[in-house]
């Protein structure tokens, strides 16, 4: 069984990457389950209480955000990194693992740690026709998603109805930096765990992060043909594979 154990299990990207890989898997006849200690409602995936995870022999474990020091025994252990600033590798130094994963070259070139590359998989939302204009601010509220600055660029272009959709983790940031840019024109909407409803409402959405390991919020655009504007910078190195190709290259990461 392939058990995926992530140290966060709430609204972010690594939980819909995860979530998506688990379903993944088993459409495909792998039996997965993805572990966390809190279960966001956005998950749908095989899912259950990291309390729960047992690990045996045959099992392949993916693991993320965690400190594993000492090898469990397992067919195949895989550090699955989604991250950068907040989860350097080489302050990490004591951690194990069989196989690194990362999701962007641009991510594995700053890790500075050795590894394989598979990008996350992408949703596709579908597209639908808007009769007025709505600029969509998405992802998590904090200094380095830069929320303020994609605030300050759709006023610029004109846009008299911007949403902020994401979970608040930096509450200084949004206290000094967001609430004062709310007024009749700009608005904080939650947390959607279904984000067929933003890319239903949204004509065009704004993305100014300082580093990303993977634009998820970008292909998405695409699909649910919602324009984008990011800014001068924030790009990865990132591809984007179909399913297939995302699954092809996991089980031949699982059975080397």
């Amino acid at each position: 069984m392939i058990k995926v154990i992530s140290g966060h299990g709430g609204p972010g990207g690594s939980t819909v990457a995860f979530n998506n890989l688990v379903n993944l898997f088993n459409k495909n006849g792998m039996e997965a389950c993805l572990y966390t200690h809190t279960k966001w409602e956005g998950i749908n995936c095989e899912w259950k209480n990291v309390s729960e995870c047992r690990l045996d022999e045959d099992d392949v474990c993916i693991y993320h955000y965690s400190n594993i020091t000492e090898r469990p025994k397992v067919k195949k252990l895989i550090l699955s990194c989604h991250e950068t600033t907040i989860f350097p590798l080489k302050e990490h130094s004591s951690m194990v693992w069989d196989s690194l994963h990362y999701v962007s070259e641009s991510q594995k070139e700053w890790q500075g740690v050795d590894g394989v590359v598979i990008p996350n998989i992408v949703t596709k939302y579908n597209k639908k026709d808007k009769d007025r204009k709505v600029a969509g601010v998405i992802g998590s509220i904090d200094r380095n998603k830069r929320s303020h600055l994609s605030i300050e660029r759709a006023l610029k272009d004109g846009h008299d109805d911007i949403r902020l959709y994401g979970a608040i983790t930096d509450g200084q940031y949004f206290q000094k930096e967001i609430l004062p840019l709310l007024d009749n024109k700009v608005s904080y909407r939650g947390i959607f765990s279904d984000m067929q409803e933003v890319y239903d409402v949204v004509t065009d959405v704004y993305h100014s992060p300082v580093l990303e390991t993977f634009n998820l919020v970008k292909p998405e655009c695409m699909y649910a043909g919602v324009e984008y504007h990011g800014h001068e910078g924030n790009d990865t190195k990132a591809e984007y594979w179909d399913d297939d190709k995302v699954y092809e290259a996991w089980k031949n990461l699982i059975s080397t």
